[in-house]
């Protein structure tokens, strides 16, 4: 009987060489280093001139905004009303409650009076013109109610110095409107960056 049959026979044959014994062994020792790159490739270039222009990690600034839903198109007018609506709220005192309306908001960022532009529009009806790009103050207002509807909820009809007055939405007592998230994210971006809104 040969001797490699004995081996064979006893589960001791061994065709390792020493220096795959001694790789083996680092393997089941845990001391390997898993890559997916072939041993053989050659380590890749690097650029100086990114190495020199780059920051180390800890003195990097601010992530960007990357999220989706921070990728949309806004509409300025929106951002300008919400602008004039935070400064607006900003005057309210915090000691009271408030009711506002859009119509307070428009009206005073703007010194016109709705009541005047909903006469001149409706004289232009009963003249047979076309109040066509001349009743933009409308969908002003829409814009300030959307804002506030965001801030505050639900509107209400309420009393005004004995007058009637719909779509008030109420400031509660303590309100701060520089503690609140701007509804726009142009806002949201400026506010971030430090800016006072």
């Amino acid at each position: 009987m040969r001797a490699d049959a004995a081996w064979e026979e006893e589960g001791e044959l061994d065709y390792l060489t020493d220096v795959e014994k001694e790789f083996k062994e680092r393997f089941e020792r845990g001391e390997r280093t898993s890559t997916r790159v072939p041993s053989t490739a050659l380590d890749p270039t690097a650029s100086a001139r990114v190495d020199q222009i780059t920051l180390p990690e800890e003195e990097r600034g601010k992530m960007p905004y990357t999220k989706d839903q921070y990728l949309i198109r806004e509409n300025p007018a929106l951002v300008q009303w919400e602008r004039e609506t935070r400064a607006f709220l900003r005057r309210l005192s915090p000691k009271h409650g408030h009711r506002v309306a859009a119509v307070m908001i428009f009206e005073w960022a703007t010194g016109l009076a709705v009541a005047d532009l909903a006469a001149e529009e409706k004289r232009l009806r009963d003249a047979g013109e076309s109040t066509r790009g001349k009743t933009t103050w409308r969908a002003d207002l829409r814009k300030i109610n959307d804002v506030l509807k965001f801030y505050f909820g639900k509107s209400y009809m309420t009393y005004i110095m004995g007058r009637k007055v719909p779509r008030t939405y109420r400031v509660p007592v303590g309100w701060r409107v520089y503690r609140h998230r701007p509804m726009t994210l142009t806002l949201y971006a400026e506010r971030e960056a430090g800016a006072k809104l």
